[in-house]
Order: C-alpha cells, then sequence, then structure tokens
C-alpha cells in the first residue's frame, strides 16, 4: 500500500510539474527524416529489452550510433551494449528518488545537450521514463499510448492489444520510417 502511495504521489507531481511547460504546434510531417540524434529510454523489464533491441539496431542505422544514447536498467544494459555501438548509460536504483521519479542529478546529465528524438520504449507507464522523456530538450516526444501519455509525449504509437511485443516494436520502426 505504501509503495502506491508513494507511485500515485510520483505521477501527481510529475504531472504538476510538467503540465506547465506547453509544447508549441509542429509539424511532423518529417520529424523522423530530419532528426540528428536521439535518446532512447528502454523497457524496464528484461523480456521486453529483448524484442526492444530492433528498435535500438533500427535507430542505430540511421544515427551511425554516435548520435543515440540508450538509457537501460542495470539488468538489461549489458545486453543492450553487445549488440549496439551507441552509447549505454545505465539506470540504478540510486538515480530514481522515493516517489520513483529521476534525480536531478541523473536529469542533469541529459539536459546539457539538445535531442532532435526521444523515445520511450516501455508499453505501459513508466513514471521514471516519462518525467526523463519530459523533461529532456526535445522536439519530439514519442512513447506508446498508455495513461497519462498526453501529459509526456507528443507523438504516441497506438499498437494492437492483441500484437505480440516483436510486433509491436516492428510496427513501431515502420512508423518512424514513413516521415
Amino acid at each position: 500500500m505504501l509503495k502506491s502511495l508513494r507511485k500515485y504521489i510520483g505521477i501527481s507531481y510529475g504531472i504538476v510539474s510538467v503540465r506547465w511547460s506547453k509544447d508549441t504546434q509542429q509539424e511532423l510531417t518529417n520529424f523522423y527524416s530530419t532528426s540528428k540524434n536521439a535518446l532512447v529510454i528502454m523497457p524496464e523489464d528484461a523480456q521486453s529489452s529483448e524484442f526492444a533491441l530492433t528498435v535500438v539496431k533500427f535507430l542505430e542505422k540511421k544515427f551511425h550510433g554516435q548520435n543515440c544514447i540508450v538509457i537501460a536498467s542495470t539488468h538489461s544494459a549489458n545486453r543492450v551494449s553487445q549488440h549496439t555501438i551507441a552509447q549505454v548509460v545505465r539506470v540504478k536504483e540510486s538515480d530514481m528518488n522515493y516517489f520513483f521519479l529521476p534525480k536531478k542529478a541523473f536529469v542533469n546529465r541529459f539536459t546539457k545537450r539538445k535531442y532532435d528524438l526521444v523515445i520511450d520504449l516501455n508499453f505501459g507507464f513508466v513514471l521514471f521514463a516519462a518525467y526523463l522523456s519530459k523533461r529532456i530538450a526535445s522536439r519530439y516526444r514519442v512513447g506508446f499510448t498508455k495513461d497519462y501519455g498526453d501529459y509526456f509525449y507528443n507523438i504516441q504509437f497506438r499498437y494492437g492489444s492483441g500484437q505480440n511485443k516483436q510486433t509491436a516494436y516492428n510496427s513501431l520502426c515502420e512508423f518512424l520510417e514513413k516521415f
């Protein structure tokens, strides 16, 4: 019960703190093809991370590894770094505060640079990833359709509820390629 209360307080704070920073209206016609760098947030669970490697490899081709940073949990960071030349940043438990939000020091590691594209590969709502996506200076923030997604992402990708994870990640790659 205490954990759910902490999570509720974290979500409420996250929504209130990002609510005031409204996105300016932008044309999405070429948002992917004109992007020069990206930040990718891997899923929390190891199984989804395995399937999400498809997206990382896809983005690596466009951004040539150097202009792509991947944020992964400690249990999936080694696996991700084996399959990509992109910089992999590990999220440790010490990077998260009591309310499941990223600590200021962790967020500051990424605010020194402006990103064209931030992609959150979590299917469900993960407060840490959503809040980080919004706090990082980025023109486009892509995430799967989820609860509270309207507050944190300006592009939400809807996938079929019957799709398996691999198909959903492949569909996301196809979606990005259209732009």
